[in-house]
């Protein structure tokens, strides 16, 4: 019966552990977009006024 538990306790863990690494990746890939999207504004604004 431990055994049974210890070993759902692990699951949930990696469960956890995948949650955050998605959301941590999600957060990354979003700021990246909004990094590119202000870079490519910028240019766009550069080449219209030059």
């Amino acid at each position: 019966m431990m055994l049974g538990k210890e070993w759902w306790r692990t699951v949930r863990y990696a469960i956890k552990e995948e949650r955050r690494t998605a959301r941590l990746i999600s957060i990354l890939v979003t700021v990246g977009v909004i990094a590119g999207a202000l870079i490519v504004i910028g240019n766009g604004v550069t080449v219209t006024i030059g």
